[in-house]
This record gives structure tokens, sequence and C-alpha cells, in this order.
């Protein structure tokens, strides 16, 4: 069992004693020594636990008492009125919604911003309410990239197309994390996780290369490869909007306010690096995008032809 259920576990536990009234209101609630005794848990996972339950208002710390159960009057307090829309929303949580009220907030803020309270708070709903839907943050995060694939469509490109193939998928997530740039933090090269929504895309971009005929090796490198160079790209654009918001200018105006990049550009022995900070260069991540995608199709287009693959 999971750290995570085993503190919502605990909660669970205390939570049925505070309802059926063996632990009554005003009664301290077992400390966080105790659970750690009791439970045989770390001290992290026991505060998790009184955490929880603070959070579903069962308990309340009161300076010099300790942690007790929250006194009816108080947890009911302009709640009464609620009563009936909070049952509402709490029978209405799915697992969509959860995840569409995270990737608003992601859109919105980024996706450090995504944590469990705050989409609760956005659902009107408790913390405790969403690990019913969803196990953890982890989770989330993966089920939210997924998701913003959902409506994605790859056009109907015969097979012997290889280039239009690849060309496609590529422009196809580039498209996705234009939309939803935190998505691409989601994504690992090395560590691939099972998410629906794209494994058919992968399949798109692995079937073209088996059927150019290159063996596992050429197949794993070239798809890496691409989907790397979006996933980067789609990094640094991310990092670029980020930057701008920061600094109020452009990648081009900052640049060229930097005076020590410029005299150090200027000086002997850069005639490279001052020919390029010389000369004006319109910095647009579509079009360096789009750049390095054509140079990778024509290294793997060398490559097929090295090998003697048919065209």
């Amino acid at each position: 069992m999971t750290d995570r259920a085993l503190y919502l576990r605990i909660a669970d536990e205390i939570a049925g004693d505070i309802r059926s009234g063996q632990l009554a209101e005003g009664q301290p609630v077992p400390s966080t020594r105790r659970i750690v005794r009791d439970w045989g848990v770390a001290m992290a996972t026991a505060t998790k636990a009184i955490g929880a339950l603070r959070e579903a208002g069962l308990v309340e710390t009161i300076p010099g008492r300790g942690t007790t159960v929250r006194r009816r009057d108080k947890r009911t307090a302009g709640t009464a009125r609620s009563a009936t829309g909070k049952r509402a929303r709490l029978t209405g949580l799915t697992q969509r919604g959860i995840v569409e009220a995270a990737v608003r907030i992601a859109d919105a803020d980024g996706l450090p911003h995504v944590t469990m309270r705050r989409v609760a708070v956005c659902l009107g709903v408790s913390t405790m309410a969403l690990y019913r839907h969803v196990p953890n943050r982890s989770d989330l995060t993966l089920r939210m990239a997924d998701s913003v694939f959902g409506g994605a469509r790859l056009p109907e490109i015969p097979m012997v197309a290889w280039r239009r193939r690849l060309e496609a998928a590529a422009h196809l997530f580039w498209t996705v994390f234009s939309r939803h740039p935190w998505a691409a933090e989601v994504f690992s090269l090395s560590r691939p996780r099972l998410m629906p929504n794209v494994m058919p895309l992968a399949e798109w971009s692995f079937s073209t290369l088996r059927a150019m005929g290159f063996d596992t090796h050429d197949m794993l490198c070239a798809h890496i490869n691409l989907f790397g160079h979006v996933r980067s790209m789609a990094l640094v654009r991310l990092a670029e909007a980020q930057a701008e918001e920061d600094t109020g200018m452009s990648a081009d105006d900052w640049m060229h306010l930097q005076d020590g990049l410029q005299r150090w550009a200027s000086s002997a022995g850069n005639p490279g690096f001052g020919y390029v900070v010389r000369e004006r260069f319109d910095f647009d991540l579509d079009t360096v995008f789009e750049y390095g995608l054509q140079r990778l199709l024509d290294g793997i287009d060398t490559r097929r032809r090295a090998l003697g693959l048919p065209g």
C-alpha cells in the first residue's frame, strides 16, 4: 500500500470514530506521535492523516490542548444551507471532472500550480474527496496530459508517404503542446507511461518506420529523436513565455540589451558569434522547430538510403 493510501486509511478510521461518537466533541484525537506508534508509520504520514481530517472539517487545533474533535456547531455553522449543494457536488464528482478542472488550472497558471488542494477548491469539495477518483497528483498529471490529446486526429496518409506521416505526427504534438504548454513537462523520453489517447500516435510513428524497413534500433532512435525534438522545443517555448512574462521583453529585445554580450561578440577571435549577433534574427520558435524537424527527416531519409531500403 502506498504512503498516500495509508494516511487516507488512517484518517478514515479516525473519522469513523468521530462520526460514531466514540471520539466526542472537544475530545483530543490521536496525536501524530500516537499514530506513529499505533500504526507503525512515519511522522510525515501521521501529519498527513491529521491534515486530511482538518481539511474535512472534523478536527481543529487549539493552543495548549492540541488537536481535538471539532464541535458540531462549528462544523455546521454556515454550512447547513449548503449541505444539499455539497452533497450534490460530491455525487456529481467524477474523474473526468477532476481532470478537466486541473487542466484549466494548468492552462491558466502552469503545472506547478496544480495541487490536489487547489483542484478541490476549484470544484468546491474537500481534498479527500478527490482521492476516491484520483490516487495521487502524479496520476492526475498523467491523466491531464493524456486528456489534451483526446480529440487529436491524424489525417489519412498512405503508409508509403513516410515523410508526410512522420511530419504530421510531429506537427500534431507541436500543436497540442502549443495549446497546453505544460503537457510537455509530463512526458518522458526514457520512461514512457501508458496513455490511451497518445498510444495510437506512437503506433502511427512506429508502424511507419517499420513499413520503411527499419529494424528495432533504427525505429526507436528515429522515434525518440523526433519526439525529443518536439518536446524539447515545447519546453523552450514554455521557458521563453515565462521569461517574457517576467521581463516584459521578447527574446529579440532582450538580446539587443545585453551590452556585455555584444562587446564579447565584437572582440577579436569571435567571428562566428559576432556575425550572428550583428545580424538580426527573428526568434520565431515555430520557424526554429520546423527547421529542426526537416533536418531530422532528412537524416532519416539519408539512413534509409544508406541501408538500401525502398523509398
